[in-house]
């Protein structure tokens, strides 16, 4: 099989061309990135994979790219927004362009936000859920894998998580939001998994096997850390008024109202239908944990 991957420089892309060079050697992986220092970067990974540098908008450069593809697998998207990488350009320009590259693959596996909805106060959330309204409007079936915080060691979100856990004081924002997350490598099984199913327009709600509060997951990963933190919870309210500020005063601030409504979302869903039509056992939260805090 040909398989074409869109941001595959990211951390769930190289995990996901990894265990596609490791369990199906016989594949071809074309990745496209949009700048030769990702592209250098993805190099040095010593993966079997033919790397393209083009604009997740060009849809002619996609279409070149793409010709054989038989399933396109699409990672990218941002949570937070700036003057030069708006939500709209992250999401539903790179999505049209996918469309209009007309591509002759049979099925494409994207990846979404628990939480995407049209009718969500939330930026981001409304221009995922237009995102894959787009993909799948056009002429591939289109398989969305929604998804809420995702660990896997060095990420972003397992390196805040060990801070606070490894803390005497850890602060956060509304202490009791419900976190479910889902281990990287999870994920990118959940991908392989969907690459298999019968091409069909679908929405799979997937996340990880527990869901607890920001205190709990934090004091969870205290206790693997040998440590136990003290949570203390900031209002939400405040967090909003300080990312408006930042909002006003950086073309590129380092959060905004947006971002952490995303990161506020209450996750609390049964996964039972997912895994099951994946074929997937989800990695427990300890052992999720342990991988994450202690590599």
């Amino acid at each position: 099989m040909r398989l074409l991957i869109t941001g595959a420089n990211g951390h769930l892309g190289i995990r996901l061309i990894r265990r596609i060079n490791e369990t199906r050697p016989n594949d071809e992986v074309v990745a496209i990135v949009r700048s030769e220092k990702a592209a250098a970067a993805l190099r040095q990974e010593g993966l079997e994979v033919n790397i393209r540098v083009v604009s997740y908008t060009d849809s002619a450069g996609i279409n070149l790219a793409g010709q054989g593809a038989e399933v396109i697998i699409h990672l990218v998207g941002i949570i937070k927004e700036s003057a030069a990488n708006t939500f709209e350009m992250a999401h539903q320009k790179t999505s049209a362009a996918l469309v209009e590259a007309n591509l002759d693959a049979s099925h494409i596996v994207t990846l979404g936000i628990l939480g995407s909805e049209h009718s969500s106060d939330n930026s981001c959330f409304v221009s995922r859920a237009a995102s894959d309204a787009i993909l799948q409007a056009g002429p591939i079936p289109t398989t969305v894998i929604r998804v809420p915080m995702v660990l896997g060691p060095g990420d972003y979100a397992s390196r805040a998580l060990a801070k606070n856990g490894a803390s005497g004081l850890a602060l956060c924002f509304r202490s009791s939001s419900l976190e479910q997350p889902i281990y990287s490598m999870d994920v990118v099984d959940a991908i392989m998994s969907a690459v298999s199913l019968i091409p069909a327009d679908r929405i799979i709600e997937l996340a990880g096997p527990e869901s607890l509060t920001r205190k709990a997951l934090i004091e969870r990963a205290g206790r693997l850390l040998v440590n136990r933190p003290t949570v203390l919870s900031l209002p939400i309210a405040l967090g909003y008024s300080l990312a408006w500020v930042l909002e006003k005063t950086s073309s590129n601030p380092p959060i905004t109202r947006a971002m952490l409504g995303v990161l506020d979302h209450d996750d609390a869903i049964n996964t039972r239908a997912a895994t099951n039509l994946l074929g997937l056992t989800l990695t427990p939260l300890d052992e999720m944990l342990r991988n994450v805090l202690t590599d």
